[in-house]
């Protein structure tokens, strides 16, 4: 059967998603007067996203399902059947296409269903954000609800770094997403969101008000407060030893400086050495992991261990080679870990492993270890054509609106799309896939924000 390798949890969300929509949609239909409470509830569900990803991805995932199908709802109660316009349609229609008709030619349907189904509902899940999120009102009150809850995910992350003693054990930091691996990334998006939306300014125009964006808390203590979180979070991230992360943040952070002045690019570019120099000499773990990104040989030398970027590599050129095999269609998106198992004959590449002697393959997540590279692979050149495409315009219009708006809230959201698709790109290139609802999932989010807010 070849939905057998579903995992229980794919198909509990098919069908949660299957059954909701045909209920709604029969309440679409002969009451269209519910599209007031449709709109409501779909708006709810992107708040439960925002709320619960940094925390309980599993809850923000049941908040997407909300969303998708009360927006489903609201859009035949409407009888509008059109998408919202933005300027991200065509890679994303062209990109969700070219997933779809990988189903035809994919070496396994399971996994392609899998993954692909993901890919295809978090494309939905964008559209509802941008059509739901109306107002300046709904979008600030998402940015609240996001900020809320990675300011308690970077706290709880700091405690649990000391408590593992992360910076000088081999030890990780999990969150309480319990992820390793997203964890981190998502406090960079965090650092981001605190950077644009609370600690810069950025009107065109300096202002002298006293009183913070609640209009209560003192503007001191309000920034001692978020400057000491982005603290925490950079700790998270060291105590992460995530390196997808950290070259994600470092020219995001950099990047948003430089809009609002060149001094303070300045002041982050010192206050960065002297803390990379500080915790460099207290952390030999950070230091080799880092470094190792330049010269594998000092991972081995620093752990006396084979270093992970060998495997990265070779995962990498695995997947080159698979792309070389089906340059025009990959072999099924989801399917590269199939393949690979099943067709050694394309003799990829491994690494040494000085414990054992032998040469061995070394797969982690049974997928290339980088985004770039898996879209090749699985759905082949124009695919990647179509996300490249979409990574542009992602980048090109926030810096558009950024340089020609007086609103200052545009420029804020402008910013923070900006800064969290650059840690996107970075995280894309080791740890996120477009598949992964804890981090390509929350940068279509931040996405949806900028676009819902060109809209306004």
């Amino acid at each position: 059967m070849v939905f057998k390798d579903l995992n229980l949890f794919t198909y509990l969300k098919i069908a949660t998603i299957l059954l909701s929509a045909f209920v709604l949609i029969l309440l679409a239909v002969k009451r269209p007067k519910l599209s007031r409470f449709f709109e409501k509830a779909g708006v709810f569900g992107i708040f439960l996203f925002a709320l619960f990803i940094p925390v309980k991805d599993g809850f923000a995932v049941f908040g997407m399902v909300v969303a998708i199908a009360f927006y489903i709802a609201y859009k035949i109660s409407k009888r509008d059947f059109s998408i919202p316009k933005t300027a991200f349609n065509k890679p994303l229609l062209i990109y969700a296409a070219i997933i779809a008709a990988s189903f035809f030619w994919t070496f396994s349907i399971a996994a392609s269903f899998n993954e692909g189904g993901e890919i295809i509902y978090f494309i939905l899940f964008f559209f509802a954000a941008v059509e739901l999120l109306n107002s300046k009102k709904r979008i600030k009150i998402m940015v609240y609800t996001f900020t809320f809850s990675i300011c308690i995910a970077i706290v709880y992350g700091f405690f649990q770094g000391i408590f593992i003693d992360a910076l000088s054990s081999h030890s990780r930091l999990t969150g309480l997403i319990g992820n390793w691996v997203g964890f981190p990334v998502q406090v960079s998006y965090g650092l981001v969101v605190i950077i644009a939306y609370y600690l810069i300014d950025f009107k065109k125009k300096d202002w002298t008000e006293k009183i913070s964006l609640v209009g209560i808390i003192p503007k001191t203590p309000y920034y001692i407060f978020f400057g000491l979180i982005s603290l925490l979070g950079v700790f998270d991230i060291v105590f992460a030893k995530a390196r997808s992360a950290w070259i994600g943040i470092i020219p995001a952070v950099f990047i948003l400086m430089y809009l609002k002045s060149k001094k303070l690019f300045i002041a982050a570019l010192i206050l960065l050495i002297l803390l990379n120099a500080g915790i460099f000499s207290l952390s030999k773990t950070f230091k080799s992991r880092i470094f190792s990104m330049f010269n594998p040989k000092i991972y081995k030398l620093e752990l006396k261990n084979h270093s992970d970027i060998e495997s990265h590599i070779a995962l990498i050129e695995s997947a080159w080679a698979v792309f070389k095999r089906y340059p025009l269609t990959g072999v099924g998106v989801g399917a590269f870990s199939k393949y690979f198992d099943e067709h050694k004959g394309v003799r990829f590449p491994w690494y040494y492993n000085p414990k054992t002697g032998k040469k061995i393959y070394d797969l982690y997540d049974n997928w290339p270890e980088n985004g770039y590279m898996q879209t090749l692979a699985e759905t082949g050149i124009f695919s990647f054509i179509a996300l490249m495409w979409l990574f542009f315009l992602a980048l090109k219009n926030p810096f558009k609106l950024f340089i020609n708006s007086n609103d200052n809230f545009k420029r804020k959201t402008a910013a923070i799309s900006i800064g969290t698709s650059i840690v996107f790109y970075g995280s894309f290139a080791g740890v996120s896939n477009m598949s992964n609802d804890q981090l390509t999932n929350l940068w279509l989010f931040f996405l949806a924000l900028f676009a819902a807010a060109t809209l306004i």
